[in-house]
């Protein structure tokens, strides 16, 4: 009998003397992936000479390290691995598409669009470069699997775990590397998911504050148009005494009223609109994210609420989104990493078309504006830069003081051109806008810009009051305590008020006294 053999026969499938270090394999695939996909996400930053884009190539390196780490942890599996980055190809593939051929981003709102399209509506985005670029990562894909197969070895799982999992700890827990990782592939299809879901969540839950709260209003009742702004100082409103006619529309018409002096306590978007949503004051903050909005009042009232969104969704108000009759999203897949043209005046056309539906009911619409959000110069167009320089690089360091504050007020024209046309569909109907800014923007002020933490000049937002002809000759009482009030000192809690009384709203829940539109003699500032 012959013995048996104690060495194993070679395995075609693994054959370790063939095998190249897991460390290799995965070093080329992301860096495949990277030289793809994360360089997909940077085409179209702006920058400007020799340091932006040495800042810009920092950045890339940063989002391409944060993507190795997930590229290396599914990897290491070979099961693992087989299914998983074929689908991670296949998706990036799509989005990458999508984002050089229409601008699109993957955002919370995109999906909750996505969700609800019909396969005829999905049938027009399909296309034959779409298909071309899905069978070129599935042949890429299959290709890495096979080499994951046959050519890599499976050594020190453990050692190529545990840097995997801190590299991308570090990509989504330090807060300055996080930022722009997770809006990038691939942790953009985790994080937009997540958020989705999480605003999901918020809209499921059972707020009751009104359901049952009294309210009437006249028979004879305005519609009634919010317009929450973006990143709007108001010390760079003509009206307020700036020195620059950034407003020149606006600032001619006799029917609109600068309030100079509201104070914001929140300075970033996300906690201002709940405050100006709801009750919620420095004294019970935390009704912002507990109680209904006014929007339940004006439904209660007989009115047809709309939301009319052109920012992304956020989970702190989505809510009050959901809250409406009509939700309607003007820009639902961009996001703050796309730098072409993203205007409010884009949204015309539909607030048109919605004030002019449900003929037979009073509305209340709520518009949520990109206003003067940082990139400035997508959000207004080439015809209205009329302040020069302006900016010509996303990296602060590089552009003068002059160069940001001329882009900031270029997008100050952009929303009176804006403000102006709503009011145009406005002029002949019994109507009021109400124009509040969510925070303000330093504007380099002791070295500070933009918005990213509490600076003094984010609490003093601006804040506009149109009222239409007939909307006066009805309600002259509350015009006159609107000019009266006009030079008091505000903050946003009023909003809720004001806008309930500007429709002559009765309720519990309503305190005139805190309203733009109520004035009592002798009241003290």
């Amino acid at each position: 009998m012959t013995p048996r053999s104690s060495v194993k026969e070679p395995d075609i499938y693994y054959n370790k003397t063939k095998r190249i270090p897991y460390l290799y394999f995965w070093a080329g695939t992301a860096l495949f992936y990277s030289l793809i996909f994360t360089t997909v996400d940077f085409i179209g930053n702006p920058y400007s000479g020799a340091a932006g884009f040495l800042n810009l190539l920092m950045q890339w390196c940063v989002v391409a390290v944060s993507a190795s780490g997930v590229i290396g942890l599914i990897g290491i599996n070979r099961y693992v691995f087989s299914v998983a980055f074929p689908v991670l190809m296949a998706m990036s593939a799509a989005l990458g598409y999508f984002k050089l051929t229409m601008g699109v981003s993957l955002t919370p709102m995109c999906i909750e669009l996505a969700l609800v399209n019909n396969l005829n509506v999905w049938g027009t985005v399909m296309s034959v470069c779409l298909a071309m670029c899905l069978a070129v990562s599935v042949v890429a894909s299959v290709i890495a699997v096979v080499c994951r197969w046959r050519y890599v070895a499976d050594r020190h799982h453990a050692v190529y775990a545990a840097v995997a999992v801190l590299i991308i700890a570090g990509a989504t827990h330090v807060a300055r590397i996080k930022a722009p990782v997770i809006g990038r592939m691939p942790y953009v299809f985790y994080y937009s998911v997540k958020d989705y879901w999480g605003n999901r969540t918020v809209v499921r839950n059972e707020r009751s504050t009104f359901d049952n709260t009294g309210v009437s209003v006249p028979e004879v009742s305005p519609d009634v148009v919010v317009v929450i702004g973006e990143s709007l100082r108001s010390d760079h409103v003509p009206m307020n005494g700036y020195h620059r006619n950034t407003m020149p529309r606006l600032s001619r018409d006799s029917n609109l009223i600068s309030f100079a002096h509201v104070f914001s306590e929140p300075w970033c978007t996300h906690t201002s609109v709940p405050r100006i949503m709801t009750r919620a004051d420095s004294a019970n903050p935390d009704i912002a994210y507990e109680e209904q909005s006014f929007i339940t009042l004006f439904k209660r009232a007989g009115y047809h609420t709309v939301w009319l969104s052109n920012q992304d969704s956020n989970s702190t108000y989505a809510y009050f989104m959901h809250e409406t009759d009509s939700l309607v999203m003007g820009n639902p897949a961009k996001s703050m990493y796309n730098f072409d043209k993203w205007l409010d005046v884009e949204l015309v056309p539909d607030i048109h078309s919605l004030l002019n539906s449900h003929a037979d009911r009073k509305k209340l619409m709520v518009i949520h504006s990109i206003g003067s959000h940082w990139w400035y110069r997508s959000h207004y167009p080439d015809s209205l830069a009329l302040f020069k320089p302006e900016t010509d690089s996303r990296v602060i360091s590089e552009l003068s003081r002059e160069q940001i504050i001329n882009s900031y007020d270029n997008t100050i024209l952009a929303t009176d051109d804006f403000l102006g046309k709503v009011i145009d569909c406005l002029r002949d109907r019994n109507a009021v806008l109400i124009y509040i800014s969510d925070h303000g923007e330093a504007l380099g002020e002791e070295g500070n810009y933009l918005h990213a933490n509490d600076f003094p000049e984010l609490h003093n937002p601006a804040c506009l009051v149109w009222c239409s002809e007939r909307y006066a000759r009805l309600y002259p009482h509350r015009v006159y305590a609107l000019e009266r009030n006009r030079a008091m000192d505000w903050s946003t809690d009023a909003i809720f008020h004001s806008v309930a009384d500007a429709a002559g709203m009765e309720s519990d829940a309503v305190v005139s006294n805190q309203s733009f539109f109520s004035y009592e003699e002798g009241r003290m500032d």
